[in-house]
């Protein structure tokens, strides 16, 4: 963690009331299910589909209609119970849930894709698409969708409900919308005129509240509205909200709506806790955001900032280690608990094609 980073978390003022302290493994897995129990007897979208293992098809320069949805065939079930616990080598392997496939048969499950507690959402030719725990992709869109090289607005999962927010492109103009995985049902849209809509981006979803990312700034929208607001320059990144608490990198937000938040200066790979208590940064000892608590200890991991291992936040709200324990590149991925800090391996990862990979994070 930088010294800007360790001085700013200091000198925050306790001003906000605390979240609640992060559930126990076994109240996430319970509030995951209830989720997933409304979900899977809701009206689920259209188009469950059939082969995870074709490849995307390739695309051109500019916006293409993609008029149909790829037929993707099921891999069977899996097991989210203990998060999706999404890993891989790049190239090479991935693991997912409780089990392990050949890179090749899901090379769409990459950083680009998004891990949520329903499944990973991946976008194939523009259109957000979501590979639940039952082994079967379904599209979330139905109807055209254009895509195009530049457009890559990722998507993005509620910590705190059962909410996911993603975007389609058609004509200019991108479509944001929210979706309540519990009940199969959009819990709102917004249309943003965005031209080619290569500078969108969508950098976090928290208690409703979208914020997204154009050439002309960071926007934040509240889900239901038909109207989003300035929230910040383009100097300034959002780079993650969690239960009130806000991270950024550049200069701080300045909008009214940004009072709203315990706002905290970071780099821009950070990631906040569920809780949103605190920041993990390149290294197995998370410190606070608030000056009430002490870091969290990870069991296994470096301790040291910037030495070689890499992590996550995993849907469940645990943390995913991937530390060396034999000589290089020998890892073995870790899921450790929060805030005890208690970890149990999940398994050996030696990556061939670079270094260890989660799915749907850069760090």
């Amino acid at each position: 963690m930088t010294t800007d980073l360790r001085t700013a978390l200091k000198e925050q003022l306790d001003a906000l009331t605390p979240p609640p302290a992060d559930l126990e493994r076994v109240v996430r897995r319970g509030k995951r299910r209830r989720w997933v129990r409304r979900a899977r007897t809701a009206a689920v979208v259209a188009g469950v589909v059939a082969a995870l293992v074709v490849s995307l098809t390739g695309r051109l320069g500019g916006p293409e209609q993609n008029t149909t949805v790829t037929d993707y065939a099921g891999i069977g079930r899996l097991d989210f119970d203990e998060g999706l616990r999404a890993y891989a080598d790049p190239g090479g392997e991935i693991h997912l849930g409780d089990r392990t496939f050949d890179g090749a048969d899901l090379e769409h499950l990459d950083t680009d894709a998004t891990a949520t507690a329903f499944g990973v959402v991946f976008y194939d030719r523009g259109r957000p698409m979501l590979l639940g725990e039952s082994g079967e992709v379904t599209a979330l869109v139905e109807g055209p969708v254009e895509s195009s090289d530049g457009f890559h607005p990722t998507a993005k999962s509620d910590s705190q409900a059962p909410l996911v927010a993603w975007a389609t492109l058609s004509d200019g103009i991108a479509t944001l919308t929210v979706r309540d995985m519990s009940t199969g049902e959009d819990a709102g849209s917004l249309d943003v005129a965005c031209g080619d809509c290569d500078d969108l981006v969508i950098d976090a979803l928290d208690k409703g509240f979208v914020f997204f990312r154009t050439s002309e700034g960071t926007q934040i929208w509240e889900v239901g509205r038909d109207l989003s607001f300035a929230f910040a320059g383009t100097q300034t990144r959002v780079v993650d909200v969690r239960s009130g608490v806000l991270l950024y990198d550049g200069p701080a937000p300045r909008s009214a709506d940004a009072d709203r938040y315990l706002s905290i200066p970071a780099p821009i790979d950070a990631q906040l806790t569920f809780d949103g208590r605190h920041v993990l940064y390149w290294s197995s000892v998370l410190q606070p955001t608030r000056n009430t608590g002490g870091p969290v200890r990870l069991e296994e991991g470096p301790k040291k900032e910037g030495a070689l291992g890499f992590w996550t936040v995993d849907t469940d709200g645990s943390v995913l280690v991937a530390t060396l324990t034999g000589k290089y590149p020998e890892y073995t991925v870790f899921d450790c608990e929060v805030p005890s800090g208690r970890c149990a391996e999940v398994g050996p990862l030696e990556p061939t094609g670079g270094d260890p990979m989660f799915i749907g994070n850069d760090m």
